[in-house]
Order: C-alpha cells, then sequence, then structure tokens
C-alpha cells in the first residue's frame, strides 16, 4: 500500500514538473526587415511594421505580463496578453527610423511566465534593418556655433548620393540672412558636396532659419534643412528676454525658474536649533 502511494505521489510530482507553459517566438528572436529604401523624400520620417507571432508550446495557460522596449521609437501592440496551449497570439510591432540611415538596431523584451525564465528577466527581441536613403544629409540641421553682433558664424551640411545615378541639386535657398557657397550642384554616385553657410548676427537673440532645398528629380519632393544659432551683445550679454536652464542647480529633480529681470529669490534664514 505505502508503495502504491509513494507512486502516485512521484507520478503527482513529475506530471505537474512537466505542466508549464513555454513562450516561443515564431521565426526567430530577430526581425530584420533587410534594405529598407525611401525614394520619396530624403529626409522622409518611416514607420516599419512587423506581425510577429508568439505562441504557446507549453501545457499550462501562458500569460504575458508586459512588452517594453529599448528606446521610444519602437511601439509594440500586443493582441491577447493569454495563451492556451499550442495557441498564439500576434505581437504587432512598430519601428520609428525616424531620419536614420544604414544599419539600425533596436530591442525589446517579453516577460511572462515562462517556464524557459524562472529570473523572470524576459525573453529578448531584436529589431534589425538597414535603411537606404539615395540622398543623405549629414548632419541633418545647420547648427551654428554661438556668437556677439557683429561677428560671423560658420557651418556645413555634407550631401552624399548612396544612389547609382547622378543626383542635381537644383535650388539651394536660404533664408533670414544665411548665406551659401553652393546654390546648385550635381553629385556622382557615391560622392559626396559639402555646403558651408555663413551667418552675421545683427541683433541678440535665439534664431531659427531654413535651407529650402529642390532636387532635378520627379521621385525627390522639396525639403527644408533647418538653421539655428545664438547671438550675444558685443559685450558677451545674452538677451535678456532669454531664460536658460541649469540642470547643476537642479533641487530634487526640480528647477526653479527667475523670470528675467528678476532678483533671485533670497535664501531661507537658518532654523535656530532648540535648547
Amino acid at each position: 500500500m505505502k508503495y502504491v502511494f509513494t507512486l502516485a505521489l512521484l507520478c503527482i510530482v513529475a506530471t505537474s514538473a512537466f505542466a508549464q507553459p513555454k513562450l516561443e517566438i515564431v521565426g526567430g528572436e530577430t526581425y530584420d526587415w533587410g534594405r529598407v529604401t525611401v525614394k520619396q523624400n530624403p529626409l522622409k520620417m518611416v514607420t516599419l511594421d512587423a506581425d510577429v507571432v508568439l505562441k504557446n508550446t507549453g501545457n499550462q495557460t501562458l500569460i504575458i505580463d508586459t512588452v517594453k522596449v529599448g528606446c521610444g521609437c519602437t511601439t509594440p501592440t500586443l493582441e491577447s496578453k493569454t495563451i492556451e496551449p499550442g495557441g498564439t497570439t500576434k505581437l504587432k510591432i512598430g519601428l520609428n527610423v525616424g531620419l536614420n540611415q544604414g544599419e539600425m538596431t533596436k530591442n525589446l523584451t517579453i516577460y511572462s511566465n515562462s517556464s524557459d525564465d524562472p529570473n523572470k528577466s524576459g525573453k529578448l527581441m531584436f529589431l534589425k534593418t538597414n535603411i537606404i536613403r539615395p540622398l543623405s544629409i549629414t548632419p541633418q540641421s545647420l547648427s551654428f556655433p554661438e556668437i556677439k553682433v557683429g561677428e560671423t558664424a560658420t557651418g556645413s551640411v555634407t550631401f552624399k548620393n548612396n544612389d547609382s545615378k547622378p543626383i542635381s541639386i537644383r535650388t539651394l535657398l536660404p533664408t533670414k540672412g544665411i548665406k551659401l557657397n553652393q546654390r546648385s550642384f550635381t553629385i556622382n554616385p557615391g560622392d559626396t558636396m559639402q555646403v558651408k553657410a555663413t551667418y552675421t548676427g545683427t541683433e541678440r537673440g535665439y534664431y531659427n532659419a531654413m535651407v529650402y532645398v529642390e532636387v532635378e528629380d520627379p521621385d525627390f519632393t522639396p525639403f527644408e534643412i533647418s538653421a539655428y544659432g545664438n547671438v550675444k551683445g558685443a559685450d558677451g550679454s545674452d538677451d535678456p528676454s532669454v531664460i536658460k536652464i541649469d540642470p547643476s542647480k537642479a533641487k530634487d529633480g526640480k528647477i526653479e525658474l527667475t523670470p528675467p529681470g528678476a532678483a533671485p529669490a533670497a535664501a531661507p534664514a537658518p532654523k535656530k536649533k532648540g535648547k
């Protein structure tokens, strides 16, 4: 009788040990969009979409607690948090590649009660792509160094032809006092062209401008390159209407801003010690 009871107990323990949920990412733990070409606009933002299938290969209900992304450019949408044994659900993924060029790798982590994750560290999944832009611009904006009134700031951007045919820039039209050393040019495949820009400060303050770009090709729509900088007074003083934030003066994670022209707040009086 004792032998029968022991055998039954071992069967129960063995059954419970094998009765576990298990998460499988169908197709593997890396999703690769491969080469993605952006033809309509060299600076167009693109979101890549994917439907990833998650399967429960165990024999108990799988519960997905959460999906944590590695950056804000990744958006996951889970069809169902509960997957029965042998069942599947879809994980929709949106990856905003922004203005990136070249190879790009991101990741996300799926947390669940899967038996192959006893430490609850989650299952890591990688997202890969290679963004091919026929025309790339580096950097993606004109950032002028800080100058004083009367001084001239210089900056530059470099155009690169990643296509297999020449690309002609028909028009470069700057605004708000920016001057360029190039107004039109042609770039052969694989070549680059640096465009230099200057801006002479006439008054204090931050300024924003742009360079309008037209490409002599129907596949490209006109686009803009933003430009910005700051001009100080001849004595090095800032525009009094500008509020600057100094993170080093933060207290408990908060920064108190002092309006322009206002006197700084008085320091609190020290507390007297009680007797």
